[in-house]
C-alpha cells in the first residue's frame, strides 16, 4: 500500500492506544501531546545522525520514530520511518538521508494534523472512510 493510501493519523488506533489505557482519554491525549512536543527533537537527532554516519544512532532514533508513530495511528509517518529502517540496516546511510525529507514533511503534516483534529477535540478529522476523503493533506 502506498503512503497516499494510508491515513496521516489512524481514530482506530488512537482508540486503541486510548483502551490500552484503561479507556483513560485524558491520558491518551497526553501520550499524544508529548508525541507532538517530541517530533521536532526526534527529527532533528535522527537527521544529525545520518548525516554524522553514526548508524547505530541513526538506527535508534529511527526505531524511535517508527514505534512512537505505530503507538499515536500515524501510519503514513511510520511507514516512512520503516522504508529508512529498512535503509539502516542494509548499512546505506546515503539511502536513509535521501529519505528523510519525505519523513520530515510527513511527520509535519502529522504533527500538524494531531494538533487541530485529535488534540483540539475534533476527532472527526480522523474518523473512517477512505484516507483520500478523510483527510485532505497529501504528500
Amino acid at each position: 500500500m502506498s503512503h497516499s493510501q494510508r491515513y496521516l493519523v489512524s481514530l482506530a488506533q488512537l482508540h486503541r492506544l486510548e483502551a490500552s489505557l484503561g479507556g483513560d482519554a485524558a491520558a491518551c491525549r497526553g501520550v499524544v501531546s508529548i508525541y507532538v512536543n517530541m517530533w521536532g527533537p526526534r527529527f532533528r537527532r535522527l537527521s544529525s545522525t545520518i548525516l554524522a554516519d553514526d548508524l547505530e544512532g541513526a538506527m535508534d532514533s529511527a526505531l524511535s520514530v517508527f514505534t512512537s508513530s505505530h503507538m499515536v495511528g500515524a501510519e503514513r509517518l511510520e511507514d516512512h520511518a520503516e522504508h529508512l529502517v529498512e535503509a539502516l540496516r542494509h548499512k546505506d546511510l546515503n539511502q536513509a538521508a535521501r529519505e528523510l525529507p519525505a519523513l520530515g514533511d510527513c511527520g509535519d503534516l502529522t504533527v500538524a494534523d494531531l494538533r487541530v483534529g485529535y488534540l483540539a477535540g475534533r476527532p472527526s478529522l480522523h474518523e473512517s472512510g477512505s484516507p483520500a476523503a478523510t483527510h485532505s493533506r497529501k504528500e
